[in-house]
């Protein structure tokens, strides 16, 4: 257990729509508690090969990414996080943009969420999943104090794909309580066991919270009191003296980008803001810092 109050194992993947839709649970809940907090990035492999997947045969990448988005649409309206509305193409494989992250785990936690979020921000806001090393060096253009020289060597090293590796085979192997949702009338929100390419797997995403009172998981899209909740059962008292929501400046100042949803939850806000960017995206908009502006200007034009 670390030194720190909590150890939290999020289970989770730049592809999925769930994922991306618990953004502004997971930013709440270390903006609040982040100095409590042990947080292990547990990088799951969605999609090992969508091309080789029947309902997509004769494979065309756009076509598949049509179908992706009509449940993404669906899954806005349930989390309010935007969907891809110019999304090009359906990803082959998530499996580079995980290796990825795992290498840039090696420039600390701090580059390795960056990195992350950005990847995510490729799917959802900018249309262009990353679904190969090369793509890396444009998607993750501008990331403050990320090595992208460092980060593509080390994605070569054979520790960086057996961190991977043991990634991909822990999120195949559900702990009880998920596999006790197995067969149970659950929208797939809600975290019940899944199986997808002929493997068993948590939901994503799913989060874990060990403290000193015990070990609570809680899976897939549920109410944000229920992670709170799940805080204060291994960790009682942890939750008496949360931070305060940030404004939305402080937000800003805090991260590069946040969502229209974000601003709304993190920090109780739909007003405008001076200190950054308004970009349309799936049917909402997008607050960017000026470096992220700047990007975005450049991927657009």
């Amino acid at each position: 257990m670390s030194e720190r109050l909590v150890e939290v194992t999020e289970y989770t993947d730049p592809l999925c729509s769930i994922a991306w839709g618990t953004e502004p649970y997971k930013r709440l809940l270390l903006w609040r508690y982040g100095n409590k907090l042990s947080w292990r990035t547990v990088m799951a492999g969605l999609c090992k090969d969508n091309s080789s997947v029947e309902a997509f045969q004769p494979w065309d990448a756009y076509k598949a990414g049509q179908s992706y988005l009509k449940v993404w649409k669906r899954v806005t309206g349930i989390t309010g996080m935007p969907y891809p509305d110019n999304l090009k193409y359906m990803a082959v494989t998530t499996d580079p943009p995980c290796l990825l992250v795992k290498a840039a785990e090696l420039q600390g936690p701090d580059i390795a969420e960056k990195v992350l979020r950005r990847f995510r921000e490729s799917v959802f806001l900018y249309g262009t999943p990353v679904d190969a090393v090369d793509q890396a060096a444009l998607a993750l253009e501008g990331v403050d104090n990320l090595d992208i020289g460092k980060l593509l060597e080390d994605a070569k090293t054979e520790g960086v794909k057996c961190a991977y590796l043991a990634d991909w085979q822990e999120t195949r192997t559900p702990n009880d309580y998920v596999r006790s949702l197995a067969g149970r009338e659950l929208d797939h929100l809600q975290g019940g066991m899944m199986t997808s390419e002929g493997h068993e797997r948590y939901n994503l995403p799913t989060f874990i919270f060990r403290g000193a009172a015990g070990e609570r998981t809680v899976p897939g899209y549920r109410p944000f009191q229920e992670y709170e909740d799940a805080l204060e059962e291994v960790a009682p008292g942890i939750t008496a003296n949360k931070k305060p929501k940030p404004s939305l400046e402080e937000a800003m100042n805090h991260w590069s980008t946040l969502t229209a949803q974000e601003a709304k939850f993190i920090c109780d806000s739909t007003d405008d803001t001076a200190s950054a960017t308004r970009v349309p995206c799936g049917g909402s908009h997008t607050w960017l810092n000026a470096a992220e502006t700047a990007y975005w200007q450049k991927r657009k034009a």
